[in-house]
């Protein structure tokens, strides 16, 4: 193969890398990871300046906690040193001199990341500050950025995660990008979620026939507010749900068939957002078919959704509420009645009755008549 040659037309400033970089550390890490560190070094041109791990998140179009994954990368590289405040709050990227660190060997165990779905190497706890070095250039980050960025002390392996990454791969039949590989890291650092709860949710969503990570982020999050922390907790909480899934349907006539999206959205309103119970919710549906005689969930939700107003949250109080209605349905009907019969006596009484009847004698008037 012939070779080329490399040129440029103009000079547009450039960003000294470190050949020591390029040739022993380049090669070994993730392509992501590289994009930042680079970005770093781009930065710091001018010297010392403020950025944050939000605004770096935006320009790589990754989540927070991806950048504090890349920064605790490289400083296990020995590249860079990460500085905190007495409350153990990040305040400062310092950058090392790379000719003087020596890059670490991956060991037989754990091999080094290459693709997108090994971006969780190297992740362990923070250690504490270090001294900084003498001549190092700094940047500060704001606390107030970074805080929601912190990396969580509870850390996945490099081999945890990449086993967890190649999992989601065969449940979703795709490589992962690597946006979606930092949404689904993010699923521990950000809600503590552990490798086998990651797992399982990706199996459940897959299994419903949902392979999108946005689906799969939601239902993390509904989880995450039902205080959901294992795999044990969501098998239960799933199948409580798909059984009152099922009963749903058949409250409908519906038995031939699995929810689908817009129903299952529906009766996780019900149960979840408005936390009626499964007694509450047939009784919708029961007095939906009563109504319309045929299945709609539009309708039941518009039977719930009044009963949510009026706080009825038991049979007994709906019960009562029915009660009352009814009290009240007499009482109306009973006012409307009377007031019937009131204007039927004021017809009666007419203009053509207010006088006095005259009193004929019809056989003596016939005789005068004969008579004449």
């Amino acid at each position: 193969m012939s070779g080329f040659i490399l040129c440029n037309e103009k000079d547009c400033g450039h960003t000294l890398v470190p050949d020591f970089f390029v040739d022993n550390y380049m090669p070994e890490a993730d392509g992501e990871y590289v994009k930042i560190y680079l970005y770093l070094l781009r930065c710091l041109k001018n010297g010392t300046q403020e950025l944050s791990v939000s605004l770096i998140a935006e320009k790589f179009d990754h989540t927070e906690n991806y950048i504090c994954r890349a920064l605790r990368y490289w400083e296990k590289m020995k590249l860079l040193q990460l500085e905190y405040d007495s409350v153990d709050q990040l305040t400062g990227v310092r950058m090392l001199d790379a000719s003087a660190a020596r890059p670490a060997a991956p060991s037989a165990a754990q091999p080094a990341p290459s693709k997108d779905t090994q971006k969780a190497a190297a992740r362990k706890p923070l250690p504490a500050p270090q001294e900084a070095q003498d001549g190092a250039k700094k940047m500060d980050f704001s606390e107030k950025d970074v805080s929601a960025g912190r990396i969580p002390a509870d850390l996945l392996s490099p081999q945890e995660a990449q086993q967890l990454l190649f999992i989601c791969e065969q449940y979703l039949g795709k490589p992962l990008s690597s946006r979606e590989v930092a949404q689904i890291l993010d699923l521990h650092d950000s809600l503590g979620f552990s490798a086998e709860l990651i797992e399982y949710l990706v199996e459940y969503c897959v299994s419903g026939g949902h392979k999108s990570i946005h689906y799969i982020e939601g239902t993390a999050r509904g989880w995450h507010e039902d205080g959901i922390r294992s795999v044990s907790q969501a098998r239960q909480q799933t199948t409580t749900y798909n059984r009152a899934y099922f009963k749903i349907l058949k409250a409908f006539g519906i038995s031939s068939r699995n929810p689908v999206d817009v129903e299952t959205a529906f009766m996780n309103k019900w149960m979840k957002t408005w936390s009626f119970s499964l007694e509450l919710i047939l009784e919708a549906c029961s007095r939906t078919m009563a109504a319309i005689h045929q299945p709609s969930f539009e309708y039941a939700d518009k039977i719930l959704s009044e009963w949510r107003k009026q706080k009825i949250t038991s049979l007994d109080a709906l019960e009562q509420a029915d009660k009352s209605r009814q009290s009240a349905r007499k009482a109306a009907q009973a006012s409307q009645e009377s007031r019937e019969a009131a204007v039927r006596r004021g017809a009666s009484q007419n203009r053509f009755h207010n006088f006095k009847e005259r009193d004929y004698d019809f056989e003596k008037l016939q005789k005068q008549l004969i008579n004449q």
